[in-house]
């Protein structure tokens, strides 16, 4: 049914709806928009953050050869937008960058230079389960996620674990370059996490520890970077 989704699409951006797409303002380009929420970012000081990802997204995305960092780049933008939004902050440009992040990924033709799909609302229900289904598997492939910026030399890691752990049901090993997370009554054994970081840290100033409760318990990894100046995209290294 994937073909379906793709003629959705097209219908949408299709002449005959066209100044539909103009008057929800959704008929800017992929391009236009992140530029547009780059400059949004940047006027607001808390979100310096957000303004940098959004470039490098940009930059990544406007060379064809590196488009797989460029959308690997976007997911982790619809992380922080996705935390921005819990807090009520950046809703409409979380939604914006989930679409164009769904699109992205369903459909590798799509670029910079194509339309931004429209808003969840106006999208099928086909559409928002196949993107629900992304999601999840996303979680179900990274059980963890990982917070970091560029300048910012510490990198934070949550990893959410059963409600009753304590930490004598918590193993970190983790040298320079390697790490292996075992959690005691996690769904995932042996190991949630074993593999090579994406660059190597600095162990002295490696430390973990459990937060919040019920649902909400995560054990948090607090890795220092060896170098700063670049933002990991993942934890661990590509096929680690």
């Amino acid at each position: 049914s994937s073909h379906h989704g793709s003629s959705f699409f097209s219908t949408v951006v299709g002449e005959r709806t066209f100044p539909v797409v103009l008057m929800a303002s959704s008929g800017d380009t992929v391009e236009a928009t992140l530029t547009k929420f780059a400059a949004a970012f940047k006027s607001d000081e808390k979100s310096a953050d957000l303004a940098k990802q959004t470039e490098h997204v940009l930059a990544k995305l406007g060379d064809a050869d590196s488009r797989d960092d460029g959308v690997a780049a976007l997911i982790q933008l619809q992380d922080q937008l996705h935390v921005a939004r819990r807090t009520g902050r950046y809703t409409k440009e979380a939604n914006v960058v989930e679409s164009i992040t769904g699109r992205m990924r369903s459909d590798k033709s799509f670029g910079l230079k194509d339309q931004v799909p429209t808003i969840m609302a106006e999208q099928s229900d086909e559409f928002k389960e196949m993107l629900k289904q992304m999601q999840q598997a996303d979680l179900a492939a990274r059980p963890y996620e990982v917070l970091n910026e560029a300048d910012n030399e510490e990198i934070t890691v949550n990893i959410k674990v059963p409600a009753a752990t304590a930490m004598k049901d918590v193993t970190v090993k983790l040298s320079a370059t390697k790490i292996r997370v075992e959690v005691k009554g996690h769904e995932m054994q042996p190991c949630i996490i074993d593999g090579t970081f994406f660059k190597p840290v600095d162990t002295s100033g490696c430390d973990h520890h459990l937060e919040g409760s019920g649902e909400k318990r995560v054990l948090v990894l607090d890795l220092l970077k060896q170098t700063n100046g670049m933002k990991w995209p993942d934890l661990l290294a590509y096929g680690a």
